[in-house]
């Protein structure tokens, strides 16, 4: 572990404190010119670097006419910001209070935004040309709806349910982008991901506070098989995990 996460492990009930009482009002966030509100029991972008850095990757990508989707969106601000790029973008969520919070934010910075309450893929379209993930990965059940945001699962049951179907989006010519902490123990996800004839392609990386974070282009686990349909278009480090 390194000393940033011996430190949050230490601090972590203090942090968790903190954290439930910050959550209890609305506060403001401000990225890149937009300006949302973050509701009670909604993942707040700005105090964890996950949502920043996938928000810097997806804003340097073409997605003029492109259909978008940021799956377990939160306030929307990834998806936000490819409506803004020219996307047809779609948010997800199934907290009844990210819901609320996505049409405040679609209303605040009138930018067209399809919402749509789902519990990962059951109630989407079949197909998307791009889809952004910011997921929960700490292997613990959630007790709550918010908690949904940060626990994935004793069993990493979030990962098990959603990549056969990322799988089948793929396979269809689908980007799918996950962001995931440089701190994590990768292989149990990894071993899922490849469960599910899929692997990592690393693209971005961007670290704060001795915390990596990390970008990752799921594709087909074969790549002598990888149709041209299934390459990025956004510039990339092939490094596969």
């Amino acid at each position: 572990m390194s000393l940033r996460g011996a430190v949050v492990h230490a601090m972590h009930p203090v942090l968790r404190r903190w954290y439930a009482w910050y959550g209890r009002s609305p506060r403001r966030h401000r990225y890149d010119g937009l300006d949302l509100i973050v509701l009670p029991g909604v993942f707040h972008p700005g105090l964890f670097f996950s949502t920043h850095t996938l928000a810097d990757f997806i804003c340097g990508m073409d997605l003029k006419g492109r259909t978008f989707l940021e799956l377990g969106a939160g306030t929307g601000l990834i998806a936000l910001l490819a409506a803004r790029l020219g996307a047809d973008a779609t948010a997800s969520d199934i907290n009844p209070a990210a819901l609320h919070n996505l049409e405040l934010n679609r209303e605040r910075t009138g930018l067209p935004l399809h919402i749509v309450r789902s519990d990962l893929f059951d109630d989407l379209p079949g197909h998307f040309d791009v889809i952004a993930i910011n997921p929960p990965y700490y292997s613990r059940d959630p007790d709550n709806d918010a908690e949904r945001a940060f626990f994935a699962g004793r069993d990493l049951d979030h990962f098990r349910r959603s990549f056969p179907s990322l799988s089948e989006r793929v396979r269809a010519g689908t980007e799918v982008y996950m962001v995931l902490s440089g701190d994590l123990d990768l292989h149990p996800i990894w071993a899922l991901a490849k469960g599910s004839g899929l692997r990592a392609v690393t693209l971005h990386e961007r670290s704060r506070w001795g915390e990596p974070q990390v970008v990752f282009q799921l594709v087909r686990e074969d790549p002598s098989t990888m149709d041209r349909a299934n390459r990025p278009s956004h510039p990339q480090r092939d490094r596969t995990t």
